[in-house]
């Protein structure tokens, strides 16, 4: 999680500078819906080939294009704001909505796309470290649903023609769902998290009702 401090103009008092504190953060599961949108997005640099959230980043790293550069970041930005509220970190809308009215968040958008340690500084602190890994863990499974193993959405399993105990059988994701508790959590594949909503998964993490394998 990053904490930084932002310094900007009192727009209302003339020569006043003011002082705000405002966190950002990108969990793993923010991640994973991030890759899972970009997945099939390529960038080829010097002969190496980045793929999904990684040819996001090199591409706005590499690119010249003021309004493209302007535009990734502040949905960067909108992807990581949140409160801090006890142990907790918060996203919500109207949080959000009322960071990007702000003159901090003008400040910040300016320092991104004016300096290229800040943008970098300030990725780096927010996207978690293990993206390389996560991106894989996204990749290898969209190319096994797209290449048809008899179960594309990867959500269900055939259920082995000796065991006919339903109550060993395998589940399907909604079955799991149901049945999540804080005191009985499971544990979600990443073939599972293709399909189930994006909030749902994020307020079943937070609570411990989920976990990733």
């Amino acid at each position: 999680m990053l904490k930084r401090t932002i310094t900007y103009d009192d727009p209302f008092n003339a020569g006043k500078q003011v002082n705000e504190e405002h966190y950002f953060h990108i969990s793993k599961a923010d991640l994973i819906e991030m890759e899972m949108e970009e997945h099939g997005d390529k960038y080829e640099k010097n002969g190496q080939t980045f793929t999904g959230m990684q040819a996001k980043l090199q591409r706005i790293v590499d690119s010249e294009d003021g309004r493209a550069i302007m535009r990734e970041f502040k949905d960067i930005i909108r992807r990581s704001y949140g409160r801090k509220e006890g142990d907790r970190f918060i996203k919500k809308a109207e949080y959000w909505e009322d960071f990007e009215a702000s003159e901090a968040f003008s400040q910040l958008l300016f320092e991104l796309c004016t300096s290229a340690e800040k943008s970098a500084e300030f990725v780096n602190s927010v996207v978690p470290g293990n993206l390389e890994q996560i991106a894989a863990e996204v990749r290898a499974e969209a190319e096994r649903a797209q290449a048809g193993n008899g179960d594309p959405t990867g959500l269900t399993q055939p259920t082995p023609e000796a065991n006919t105990d339903t109550a060993t059988a395998p589940r399907t994701l909604a079955e799991k769902i149901e049945t999540a508790t804080k005191e009985n959590p499971v544990v979600l594949t990443t073939s599972d998290l293709a399909d189930i909503d994006s909030d749902e998964l994020k307020s079943g993490l937070a609570v411990g009702k989920y976990k990733l394998s």
